[in-house]
């Protein structure tokens, strides 16, 4: 093929800006499906380089065996439209001997006197190679919808060289004697050589386009393997938790900072469906008191206002470097000890704060130190006797007793406020609950209005002179 240097230098510079900007766009990835492409590519430069390289240095030789680079690019195209071998482990020695066949063929059979020339061989291979090329992406053309333009283009490009080929045979074949005629035929050689350049190009573009597509269709398979995966993951958790949820026993899952992630169906049945919806577990219960390693004592409020004892057990879970905690809860036979242990005597009250227990007619039955504090001065035995007498001796704000004897009376709490006979207020607050056997008993709790304020004061005001030093 005669093709001038300007032609080839403008195919070269072309053909290497295309590669740099899909090498840009998308990185070579070690991935098996782009090797065709890129031997595709660089198989479609070696013989323009080999001519080019050849007239700028005034080489003399045959260059008509590096058409063999073409045929393994005719190759390549068909294994990269197909994603594998076309036929198997026999493809890649059988290219390799057709090229080499085509290599040494075009050098020894003219000296032979057969009457077959090197370019007549290495057209005819070129065109046998290219058509069967064609039909494997003219094959493969309906089986992948995304890269379906880009295969029909390819399978288009093949066709076109395989049949420009082929005229450069019947050139070869029908070359006249006369002069005039020659020259004609050199023209016509001529045209042929840049036809066959443009198409080079073009079959650049195309594979080019074929590895775009391939990328775009890795990447949704990669996206529905991800799809799959969640879904699948999802799936599982979905019955591991419904397993959880059913099992025939209570059990709380809680993060570190306590809060309360899934429960199963006991757990809701005994803690009544409660709402555990960005809910700490100090929100469920009223008062929990360790008891070992491990184990917790709880005292949970039914909305009936029956009082019920829990034993947790915790087991801590390490999981995707968080820590949660698995908590197992039995139900306690009611205990009034027990119950006065979690309220009054674990209670760590405040200076300015004090709370109890009284039964069902309001007598005192246990007392944090607070309230002694509180009655010491005036009352030897401020631990017994009944609560309203002692608020008496607190007060004469008799009104005020009153209205908290009314209102717990007729509703399950009541608030009040006292003014003490030594100065300062006291409030107070009432509860009713119950036991299991429905006896009614009391939670109070008090606080020293005035010395709560100065305690803040005190407290605002050390915090403000450390500040200043």
């Amino acid at each position: 093929m005669n093709l001038s240097s300007d032609l080839l230098l403008f195919f070269l510079l072309t053909s290497a800006a295309l590669i740099a900007l899909d090498i840009a766009r998308y990185p070579i990835a070690p991935r098996p499906a782009d090797y065709p492409v890129w031997i595709a590519a660089c198989g479609v430069l070696v013989h323009p380089v080999a001519v080019l390289v050849a007239e700028r240095f005034a080489l003399a030789g045959d260059l008509t065996p590096f058409l063999a680079f073409d045929l393994i690019t005719a190759a390549a195209i068909a294994a990269a439209v197909a994603g594998r071998p076309p036929a198997g482990r026999v493809f890649v020695p059988l290219v390799l001997l057709l090229a080499l066949a085509l290599s040494i063929g075009v050098q020894h059979l003219p000296s032979r006197g057969a009457g077959v020339t090197g370019p007549m061989m290495a057209s005819l291979l070129l065109c046998i190679t290219f058509a069967g090329a064609a039909a494997e992406c003219s094959r493969h053309a309906r089986l992948n919808p995304i890269s379906r333009r880009v295969v029909i283009l390819l399978a288009m490009l093949c066709s076109v060289i395989a049949m420009l080929q082929l005229l450069m045979v019947l050139i070869v074949l029908g070359l006249p004697p006369s002069a005039t005629e020659a020259a004609d035929a050199k023209t016509l050689t001529q045209f042929a050589s840049g036809l066959w350049l443009l198409l080079k190009l073009l079959l650049i573009v195309a594979m080019l386009a074929l590895r775009t597509a391939k990328h775009s269709a890795w990447l949704d398979q990669v996206a529905r393997q991800l799809v799959e995966q969640a879904n699948a993951s999802t799936n599982d958790l979905l019955v591991v938790s419904q397993a959880f949820y059913q099992l025939p026993a209570a059990m709380l899952v809680t993060a570190d900072d306590g809060r309360i992630l899934f429960a199963s169906a006991q757990a809701r049945r005994q803690l009544s469906y409660p709402d555990t919806t960005d809910r700490l577990l100090e929100d469920l219960f009223l008062a929990a008191q360790p008891i070992g390693q491990q184990q917790v004592r709880a005292l949970f409020e039914r909305p009936d206002r029956q009082a019920e004892l829990v034993q947790i057990r915790m087991t801590n879970v390490e999981c995707g470097g968080q820590s949660y905690h698995l908590m197992q809860l039995e139900k306690l036979p009611f205990d009034f000890d027990i119950l006065r242990s979690l309220l009054v005597d674990t209670h760590n009250d405040a200076p300015h704060e004090a709370s109890g227990l009284l039964d069902h007619h309001f007598a005192i039955v246990a007392m944090a130190d607070g309230w002694f504090r509180l009655l010491d001065p005036i009352d030897r035995y401020a631990g017994a006797g009944v609560f309203w007498d002692k608020l008496r001796l607190l007060s004469d704000n008799d009104s005020e007793i009153s209205h908290l004897e009314n209102g717990i009376a007729t509703a399950n709490e009541a608030h009040g406020w006292l003014l003490l006979r030594r100065g300062g207020g006291l409030s107070v607050s009432l509860r009713k609950m119950k036991t299991p056997d429905y006896k009614l008993f009391y939670r109070v709790q008090m606080t020293l209005v005035d010395d709560a304020l100065r305690t803040s004061a005190d407290t605002s005001y050390g915090a403000g002179r450390e500040a200043r030093i």
